[in-house]
């Protein structure tokens, strides 16, 4: 997997993002490949805490229907919690990154 500007530039990214991403080279260290494999792994995570709370939603709504408030307190807790896992990563480069990484192993 060749993990240079040029394939990324051709598979989607923008000067804009690829600047993101070395501003974050430079800040904090690393190589491009570190921080494209970093970003990719944290998509996964994000997808995986994603469809937990989806199904932890399901769940209380069908278990706790009886009492609203609980079951309303529970869905703005997950979804607010979504939403900070969300804007923790840059989730658009996030998603990028971990389609490069998929399509550069076949």
């Amino acid at each position: 997997m060749e993990f240079s500007v040029e394939s990324l530039l051709k598979s989607g990214f923008t000067k804009r993002e690829l600047r993101y991403i070395y501003n974050n080279i430079y800040s904090f260290g690393g190589t491009l490949e570190e921080i494209v494999r970093d970003l990719a792994k944290r998509f996964k995570v994000f997808i995986y805490i994603f469809i937990f709370t989806v199904i932890s939603c399901s769940l209380v709504i069908y278990f706790k229907w009886s009492d609203p408030w609980y079951v309303f307190s529970c869905v703005i807790t997950l979804l607010v919690f979504d939403l900070i896992m969300l804007f923790i990563q840059p989730p658009v480069i996030s998603f990028k990154c971990w389609r490069f990484c998929r399509v550069s192993k076949a």
